[in-house]
């Protein structure tokens, strides 16, 4: 039973992502249908879809939600407290660096990815951002398994200052891991082409996931401490959710958050405290005593 309940808490991690992507790529498709996108155009739009979602998800969730005591109280993920950690404030030389790689990035994806025009079905969408997490899970999970051995772990030791974590240090990044974690997040695009409108919904859910997933919240996509476990132990936990680790065995095993939001892990709580006042002594001695 257990099994069942942790293979469906990643599928629904998933299907989510998939469902989420699915949604905003109607929206894009709806927009742009009428337009036609050359190449320049194209880049222009992946990446203020990519920047303008970053900033305004991350303050939505830092100056938004944090700021909220019961928000905030009521949403934390984090079960194991660490040290408050002042975080790297914003500065006009790092936003204009930042953008520029990523303008960069966007241009060389688009240049060398094969385009393909899907439309907008539903089961052609779904199906495909279905494989794009899934496919881009595993590589982030060797590409940042391999951040943590010995030769590597230079490399990606600038996002793990700080045990603690907040939304933007999902972007806290070395130049060389930024190439390597992008090359690796835009593989999938090169197994399975793109379409403009897909890529703009995936950049923008992407964002909200892992800007979560750094926030020690779980508001709607993250729905346990995983990766807040990655940043306090330094091992374990090197997908993007837990089924990849689950495969390979290097799990530290996460606090799931019951929710609404998260029926699976709602679910669980529930049978399990239903099966526990099943089990106790005084459960037991009620029982024997209507008998």
């Amino acid at each position: 039973m257990q099994k069942l309940f942790n293979f469906c808490f990643e599928i629904e991690f998933y299907l989510k992502i998939a469902l989420s992507c699915t949604i905003v790529q109607q929206i894009f498709y709806w927009l742009l249908y009428d337009i036609d996108l050359n190449f320049i155009t194209q880049v222009l739009l992946y990446w203020l879809v990519g920047s303008v979602s970053f900033y305004s998800i991350g303050i939505l969730i830092e100056k938004g939600i944090k700021s909220n005591d019961i928000l905030r109280d009521k949403l934390t993920a984090r079960t194991n407290k660490v040290k408050n950690q002042p975080f790297p404030a914003f500065t006009v030389k790092g936003i204009i660096t930042g953008e520029i790689k990523a303008f960069i990035s966007a241009l060389i994806i688009l240049y060398l990815a094969p385009e393909v025009h899907r439309g907008n079905s539903l089961i052609i969408n779904i199906g495909w951002f279905l494989m794009r997490i899934v496919a881009a899970d595993f590589c982030f999970y060797v590409c940042h398994r391999l951040f943590h051995t010995r030769f590597w772990q230079k490399i990606h030791l600038k996002h793990h200052e700080f045990r603690d974590t907040s939304s933007f240090v999902a972007g806290h990044k070395s130049l060389l891991e930024y190439i390597i974690v992008t090359i690796t997040d835009i593989l999938p695009i090169f197994i399975f082409g793109y379409d403009i409108t897909q890529l703009c919904a995936w950049s923008l859910i992407g964002n909200a996931y892992n800007l979560e997933g750094h926030s020690s919240l779980s508001i709607f996509f993250i729905p346990s401490d995983f990766h807040d476990l990655h940043h306090t132990c330094f091992q374990g936990n090197y997908g993007i959710h837990g089924f990849w680790d689950r495969v390979f065995n290097t799990l530290n095993p996460p606090t799931k958050k019951p929710g609404i939001m998260f029926p699976v892990s709602l679910i669980e709580s529930r049978i399990i405290k239903s099966s526990i006042v099943e089990t106790s002594p005084t459960s037991a001695t009620l029982k024997s005593g209507d008998s």
